[in-house]
């Protein structure tokens, strides 16, 4: 059953102890990329300042709307298939808000004995994470950053929770494009997947580069926030060192689920551990 609305918690103004020590949440007045992809997702969890971006955003590029909710159909799209195929331990890098249906509501579909870690480096997404998702002993919300992936996998309580010893799926969905040139996405790729166990999974999201989303690129870039769509070349060479599963990288959505206006620039990409 598709759980209900969630509760809104943007007034929440402290997250106070887990493994981080107390984090301050992140502060309302400047826009933030987690409220930016709620906005879309039609929640309420964000304010005046991440609404204006979004729409000047829409503005100059009217695709990111439908961006946003193609990606995040296709997270649940790849975390079902995993599920279903026996993986039964997820982390959610870069997880944002909780939305209507999340990894958890999704893979417990197949296995109700998975476990979820769910990966975000923006304190107020890990009080909504800790309050509305971390529900029983197999779910747990942990503080991260894709840009330190050694760090990342090496928490105490991602560690606790995820035996490294068996196969992971681990989803970085709209998490690279946010990630410079000068921060290596490939190299983030590998080391990620050097720290997973035979017979793991990642799961790869990423936007294309078109004249419309790379003058929004530039005004993100103006407001503090790192937005870089890339070339579907560039994109594949990030995905390089995975073994891809499935028609894999493919522009999204998937041509048997593509409404009559055809693909976007968005790249999507399944893959396991090679060797």
């Amino acid at each position: 059953m598709i759980p209900g609305p969630m509760p809104s918690l943007s007034r929440w103004a402290e997250l106070t102890g887990g493994e981080e020590g107390g984090v301050a949440a992140v502060p309302a007045g400047a826009p933030s990329v987690a409220r930016m992809y709620d906005y879309y997702l039609g929640g309420k969890d964000n304010y005046a300042a991440d609404r204006e971006m979004a729409e000047r955003a829409l503005d100059r590029a009217p695709v990111v709307a439908r961006l946003a909710q193609v990606n995040r159909g296709f997270l649940e799209y790849a975390a079902a298939l995993l599920a279903e195929s026996g993986t039964r331990q997820f982390v959610d890098v870069g997880c944002g808000l909780p939305a209507a249906r999340n990894v958890g509501d999704v893979v417990r579909r197949a296995a109700p004995s998975c476990r979820v870690a769910y990966v975000d480096n923006d304190p107020l997404v890990l009080a909504h994470a800790r309050a509305l998702l971390t529900v029983d002993r197999n779910t747990g919300a942990f503080g991260g950053d894709v840009r330190a992936p050694a760090a990342l996998l090496g928490h105490p309580g991602l560690r606790r929770l995820i035996d490294f010893g068996r196969p992971v799926a681990l989803l970085l969905l709209g998490v690279l494009d946010f990630v410079t040139d000068e921060e290596d996405p490939r190299g983030i790729v590998r080391a990620l997947l050097g720290g997973l166990p035979a017979g793991s999974h990642m799961v790869v999201t990423h936007t294309e580069r078109t004249p419309a989303l790379e003058s929004l690129a530039e005004t993100a870039r103006r407001a503090g926030l790192a937005f870089t769509p890339r070339g579907r070349e560039e994109i594949a060479e990030i995905c390089a060192p995975l073994e891809p599963v499935g028609p894999y990288p493919a522009a999204l959505p998937l041509a048997d689920a593509a409404r009559l206006d055809g693909p976007l620039p968005l790249v999507g990409c399944i893959g396991r551990k090679r060797g």
